[in-house]
């Protein structure tokens, strides 16, 4: 899928910007905070429906305005051009999305993966450095851009969890039910999310058993040493290793079941006195463990370097290109916001020349220090390059 050309009006520090995009690499320069990384901002918010920097709609909304709008055009490997338009209404709070001139009513079923994007920028790191929630986050969607039937699953778990949480609360906080009704709702609110739960682990270590094998191959590019990563998936209730063995998946629905349904039983006592549900895939983590030289591996987040944890998450990065590529057959948009500052010069050189092998790249930096070693892998047409100062592209 490429992206031929973006129209922005009243967004972040733009009034109003059209710019038309090469199909191959895309270089945007300036001073920082000039507008750069807002231009890659619009991209994901027409291509995933969210800003790729976790900011809120009204944040986006230039100064002294009350509506922003974005423009696309893609087109696919085969010549067609989807227009996507997305209108945001501070006044009315309310956010609307159009391909090709027909309002779309669920983005998640019309929109989401058709046009894939892959984001990396300094806020990645909050992927090894962060709570779990960001890993899984990372995974979920990455997994739920290529199944729809995980996604659907993940929809349905997270709803029964309200549901059970609400339940816990106002029978802690003395809304109570009488004891025998309470016990029936809550078994039968449980009986769902151990199917729901067990649906999402199985689908989970499918996924990363395919996916370790992505990461690894992007990872010993980014590296001359013998370090190898890892990837293990935890959970408090279940013994995930002898399930993600040497890319061969052997998991069983039934012990799933039998292992969430025995954890849950263990810990009702505990999620009565919270009010809060404890167990479950919302509970769960990705450890990430490098191994250096042969020597014993170690948990990334704990003991490792910046440069290990940024080559970690541009090896995670680059693996969720690959996979997506794969599993959806369109190659997804790269948006590269600020990848190569603070890496030294030798992996500079190394990613720059890795960069052919990918779609549409777009990539944002302070200066033009890079384009003498672009020029070594690309013909001049290839690329485009945008000065941007003060909201306006001037080159």
């Amino acid at each position: 899928m490429l992206l031929n050309r973006i129209h922005l009006f009243n967004f972040r520090n733009y009034d109003e910007q059209q710019i038309t995009f090469n199909k191959s690499f895309n270089y945007l320069y300036g001073n920082n905070g000039e507008g750069k990384t807002n231009i890659l901002e619009a991209i994901s918010f027409i291509s995933f429906g969210k800003s790729f920097l976790n900011s809120s709609e009204s944040d986006c909304v230039k100064f002294d305005t009350t509506v922003f709008d974005i423009d696309g055009v893609y087109e696919s490997e085969t010549g067609t051009e989807y227009n996507v338009h997305l209108n945001y209404d501070s006044i009315l709070k309310k956010k609307t999305f159009h391909l090709n001139k027909e309002k779309v009513t669920r983005w998640s079923n019309e929109i989401f993966g058709r046009f894939p994007v892959v984001f990396l920028s300094p806020h990645s790191l909050e992927i090894t450095y962060g709570n779990p929630s960001e890993r899984r986050k990372f995974f979920d969607i990455l997994l739920a851009q290529t199944s729809r039937v995980y996604l659907d699953f993940l929809r349905n778990y997270v709803r029964i969890l309200k549901q059970k949480n609400a339940l816990l609360k106002n029978q802690l906080n003395g809304n109570a039910m009488p004891g025998k009704d309470f016990r029936n709702v809550l078994n039968s609110v449980n009986e769902k999310m151990v199917e729901y739960s067990a649906e999402i682990l199985r689908r989970r270590f499918e996924f990363l058993n395919k996916f370790k094998v992505y990461f690894r191959e992007s990872f010993s590019f980014l590296t001359q040493r013998d370090d190898v990563p890892d990837i293990m998936y935890s959970c408090d209730f279940f013994e995930t290793e002898k399930y993600i063995i040497n890319e061969e998946v052997i998991t069983d629905a039934e012990d799933l079941r039998k292992a969430m349904n025995s954890a849950i039983e263990k810990k009702q006592q505990e999620e009565m006195a919270r009010g809060l549900s404890v167990v479950g895939p919302h509970k769960d983590d990705y450890i990430f463990r490098l191994a250096k030289n042969t020597n014993k591996a170690f948990e990334l987040k704990n003991f490792a370097s910046q440069g290990e944890h940024k080559t970690f998450v541009i090896a995670l990065k680059l693996a969720e290109y690959h996979f997506l590529k794969d599993n959806l057959g369109n190659a997804p948009l790269l948006l590269l916001d600020d990848l190569l500052s603070e890496l030294d010069s030798e992996r500079v050189s190394k990613i720059i020349s890795h960069l052919k092998n990918y779609g549409q790249i777009f990539l944002t930096t302070t200066g033009t220090g890079y384009s003498k070693e672009l020029k070594e892998f690309y013909v001049k047409e290839s690329i485009n390059y945008f000065k941007i100062e003060n909201g306006k592209v001037i080159d």
